[in-house]
Parts: C-alpha cells; structure tokens; sequence
C-alpha cells in the first residue's frame, strides 16, 4: 500500500512510514494513511489560513504562513521562559491554551497549531492532551 502525494518537495510517504512505526508496526494500514491526510489537512489549513481562519493562498512563503509562524516563535518563547522558571516542561492542553490566552494568540484552530509545534519538534506528545517541551 503506498501513497504517493506531494507536499512542499516532501514525499508523505515518509509520514507513512513514520505513523506505521509509532504503533511498531512494518506495514502502514488504511488508517495510518487517513491519519497522515489528517494531519496533512491540519497542517495546510495552518498555513494558508490567515489570524481569522479565512484561507488566503497568498500567505504562502517556502510553504510557511508567516503569521502563524512569529506566533509560534512567541508561543514556544514563553514556554521557554515557563519551563525554565519552573523547571517543568510537561504541559496540559489547557495550559497550553491558557499561555495562549495571555500571550494573546489568536489561530483558527488551537489543536491544529499545537499539532503543528509537535511536527516541528517544538513539543513531543506525551499522552492524551499532555506535551513535553523538546527545547529546553
């Protein structure tokens, strides 16, 4: 089974795999392949939406929304800074959005956007709405 669709050079493919070996397995399923296109779709709407959610095809610079990504700067800044003053860098869901909340970051989708800081390597899932902060 392999899927052949391409995205920013990138072959997902590889996502494929990588979804496969998250549960130890060899082969992909249907359902590994319809997690990929899922998360594919998050990752999309992300960056091509603009701070009210309205999709705008002209934000895209070397496939990165470029607002979504200076708040991402400043929402994986103040994470930092938490982390660092409390020596803690597990996070809830809810805290997450409560940091968001005061920082004033506005996306479309929160869950999309803390999916995407997890792709990036900005934060590693841990559990049911729990996150580790990888750049301590």
């Amino acid at each position: 089974f392999c899927v052949y669709i391409f995205t920013d050079g990138h072959l997902v493919f590889n996502k494929l795999k990588a979804r496969a070996r998250l549960d130890l397995r060899e082969q992909a399923t249907k359902t590994d392949a319809e997690d990929v296109v899922e998360i594919m779709k998050h990752s999309l709407l992300d960056t091509f939406s603009d701070e009210f959610g309205r999709l705008d095809f002209d934000r895209s610079q070397l496939g990165s929304g470029m607002s979504n990504r200076s708040q991402a700067k400043k929402f994986v800044a103040a994470l930092n800074q938490i982390a660092e003053r409390t020596y803690k860098t597990m996070f809830e869901s809810q805290q997450l959005r409560q940091i968001a909340k005061e920082l004033q970051i506005q996306v479309a989708d929160f869950e999309g956007f803390i999916s995407s800081l997890n792709e990036q390597g900005y934060l590693l899932k841990k559990g049911p709405k729990v996150y580790q902060l990888q750049t301590i």
